[in-house]
Order: structure tokens, then C-alpha cells, then sequence
């Protein structure tokens, strides 16, 4: 069975009308197929929080200084402002001018060939369908479409190097294999009031036998961008009220459209504490180049439009409505269900999260890229 997006549904359940009064909607028990988010990031113990690294990892993710032409950053992709993506349906990257939907590749081609995920909750990625809480041992992962970066650190590094997305094709890159590039980058920074940053977040020690253990390292560099991605998360959304025992936090159709969901059986790869298994499913649109995609989650789901790993369904009632009469559904939904899950997903997003956009840079590059 292929289930690679959220949107599934069932039948309506009867006696359920728009408004709050819920007392005629049969109840499910709720908690056997999701978990309130936490209130607070997770960080593993490979690289703890701190203050240093959260504030370095926050101005160096708006910063263009990471790539080739100091020209693009990677909040030119993943914006506050598009629920940390870019609201298009693939993202521009190398010599591009504006943000969101309005970027243009300027006639370069720079265009990626899948569509970017938000970065919301990313510190919880890897928690599956039956996790109830987060284990002590937890690393978050996998990262990537394909699931190709095992943590966030290694994830933070991918952009950096790829051609098409930050680094570009400048004649002085030429020939430099990814290892090379980052160390290039890494010497812009020493070589740039980021070096301070460093020190103060990661300290520069200077033992008397062993000389300076340099503070500034592409591990140093994944370790503040990770850092910082894992305070952007996404509680509070009436959806974990609900959970949390509030009965009033959903209205009637949210509560119908939720039920339908667990009985078309969509909570097999879409539950949990981060509604997603992150587990890869075949993929069987042609638009993408990928054979399997991951389970996105889908917290804050309405934030982040367009939806599918190929950005190809504009709305979330568009999403919704391609399963309908969907024959691999424990359920199939018609037509006059898909507005009921639509509410429901709606119910899944919040304002309480991280939005905040530096007003400055210490390099004095433009704030996010060429925006």
C-alpha cells in the first residue's frame, strides 16, 4: 500500500454539523494513535544546547556567506515568513533574486528538481507512529527526501554543497570536491567576524603541549545550524489541546474529519507525535525523481503550502481531494468528505512557534541572500 501524504479520509460520520456541539460524534480512543508535542526542542547528546551555538547556528542560517557567491542562505529556502520553506513548488537556488513564490532564477536554471520541506519540528523527526515519548537516547533522523542524511547536522551540510542549491559554479570552485568546498567555506569564516562567534560558542582552547584547537570546523559549523533548527517547533496547535483533554478545542467537523482519518487508515504512516512514520513509500508520481519518498509530517501542515514532494497540489483541499475514491484505503472517501479532513488538518497548525528574522548580519551581507 503507497500512503506518502497526509491526505486520506473515510466516510462522514452521522449527526455531525459545523460548530462545536460535539456530543453526538462517536468518540475513539485518541491517544492509542497520537501524542501531544512537546513544549520544548529535543537536542541530542552529541551536541547539546547552548545559547552560543544557537545564536551563531540563527545568524549563519541567514547568511549567504555559506555559499559560493555569498549570494544565497538557507533561509532564502526555508523562510519564516512560508513556514520555513518558500511557498513554490520547487525552490531556486544559485543566482536567484526575490523570496517565496516571487523568487526568479534570473535565467540561470538554478531550479531544484523536488519540491523543499519546512524545517518545523525537525528535532523530532524519526519519532514514529507508535512513539508516545521521546526516548533518552533519541537522535533525530533520517533527513532528505530519500532519507540520505542520517541527523541534522549531517543535513545542515547537504545545501552548502550542492551545485544547484548554494554553492554555485564559480570558476575558483572548480575542480574542489565537496570536502574541499566546505574547507574553503570554512576559511571565509575564520577570515570573517564570525570568528569570534566561534570561539564564544564552541571555545578556542589553547592547551601548552597541543597549541590551538581551532574553534572553527565544518562540524562546528553543521553542529550551530542543527542547533538552532531544533528550536523551531510547533506546540500548543488546538489539535494537541484536544489530546491534552480539552474537548472544546475542535470543533464537530474537525472531530469527523479526524475520525475519518484514523478509519481510512492514513494514521498507519501519518501518526504519532509528529503524525508521520519518516518512513520511505514507494512513490508513483512521475513528476518526481525520486523511486521512494519519506512520510512528511504534518504539523503546521497549512503554513506550508504547495504540498507533495513535487509541490504539485497548490491547496490543502486539492491534497485532500486526490484520494478520493482512492481503492488502497481501508475506507474510500468520497467527494462531500474532503472538506471534513481539511478541517481537521487545519487544526494541526498554531502561531506559536519561532518567526523572528535577524536585523543584521556580522559579514553585512543582505539578510537571507539576494531576497
Amino acid at each position: 500500500m503507497r500512503l506518502i501524504f497526509p491526505f486520506i479520509a473515510a466516510v462522514v460520520l452521522a449527526g455531525c454539523v459545523d460548530g462545536n456541539n460535539v456530543g453526538d460524534i462517536p468518540s475513539q480512543p485518541y491517544s492509542d494513535f497520537f501524542t501531544p508535542l512537546p513544549e520544548t526542542p529535543t537536542y541530542p547528546a552529541s551536541n547539546p544546547f547552548s545559547e552560543g551555538k544557537q545564536e551563531l547556528g540563527e545568524l549563519l542560517f541567514f547568511d549567504p556567506i555559506l555559499s559560493g557567491a555569498e549570494d544565497v542562505a538557507c533561509a532564502t529556502c526555508h523562510h519564516p515568513a512560508f513556514g520555513w520553506a518558500d511557498g513554490r513548488t520547487f525552490s531556486v537556488g544559485v543566482g536567484g533574486i526575490g523570496l517565496g513564490p516571487n523568487r526568479d532564477d534570473n535565467g540561470l536554471g538554478s531550479i531544484t528538481p523536488i519540491h523543499s520541506p519546512t524545517i518545523m519540528n525537525v528535532c523530532f523527526t524519526g519519532l514514529g507512529v507508535n512513539d508516545s515519548k521521546i526516548p533518552s537516547s533519541f537522535v533525530s533522523g533520517g533527513y532528505f527526501w530519500d532519507l540520505r542524511a542520517a541527523t541534522l547536522e549531517e543535513q545542515a551540510l547537504g545545501p552548502i554543497v550542492n551545485p544547484v542549491e548554494m554553492r554555485g559554479d564559480l570558476a575558483e570552485h572548480a575542480g574542489l570536491d565537496d570536502q574541499q568546498y566546505l574547507e574553503m567555506v570554512i576559511e571565509r569564516l575564520k577570515n570573517s567576524p564570525y570568528q569570534a562567534y566561534f570561539d564564544k560558542a564552541f571555545g578556542a582552547i589553547t592547551p601548552v603541549t597541543q597549541g590551538v584547537i581551532e574553534a572553527v570546523t565544518k562540524d562546528n559549523l553543521a553542529a550551530a545550524l542543527a542547533t538552532f533548527q531544533r528550536r523551531i517547533i510547533t506546540p500548543n496547535s488546538r489539535f494537541d489541546l484536544f489530546l491534552m483533554g480539552d474537548q472544546t478545542a475542535l470543533t464537530s467537523r474537525e472531530i469527523t474529519g479526524l475520525n475519518t482519518f484514523i478509519n481510512a487508515g492514513c494514521v498507519r504512516c501519518h501518526g504519532g507525535m509528529m503524525l508521520s512514520d519518516n518512513l520511505l513509500h514507494e512513490d508513483d508520481n512521475i513528476l518526481s525523481n525520486l523511486p521512494a519518498v519519506r512520510t512528511p509530517s504534518l504539523r503546521n501542515i497549512a503554513k506550508t503550502a504547495p504540498y507533495m514532494q513535487d509541490g504539485s497540489s497548490s491547496t490543502l483541499r486539492h491534497a485532500v481531494s486526490i484520494y478520493v475514491d482512492r481503492e488502497d484505503l481501508q475506507v474510500e472517501i468520497e467527494e462531500e468528505n474532503v472538506g471534513d479532513v481539511e478541517a481537521f488538518l487545519h487544526s494541526l497548525t498554531t502561531e506559536d512557534f519561532y518567526q523572528e528574522v535577524p536585523g543584521g548580519l556580522p559579514s553585512g551581507n543582505q539578510v537571507g541572500g539576494n531576497i
